[in-house]
């Protein structure tokens, strides 16, 4: 695997940081492609370091919040790929 692809993330989100309904968020524009945020997707999401996986539970207006879940980065981006998540 190459430095890179552990390197890409769907969204750019501080995990560490919470709005008031206790999930972590982020802005539209710090998607890799924006058109991936809507309610219910699958994304990996991260910065730095720290990389989840994370469905998006609400998109108002420019803001992103995502849950993340419990579970292995790598499996997901193989079902991802394979056109099963």
């Amino acid at each position: 695997m190459t430095e890179a692809y552990l390197d890409e993330v769907d969204l750019v989100v501080d995990l560490n940081s919470e709005d008031e309904p206790g999930l972590p968020w982020s802005f539209v524009d710090e998607a890799r492609d924006p058109s991936f945020m809507v309610e219910g997707a699958w994304l990996i999401v991260g910065e730095g370091a720290a990389r989840a996986v994370a469905q998006v539970v609400e998109v108002d207006g420019d803001v992103v919040r995502a849950r993340p879940l419990p579970g292995l980065v790598e499996r997901h981006r193989h079902l991802r790929h394979k056109g099963t998540a």
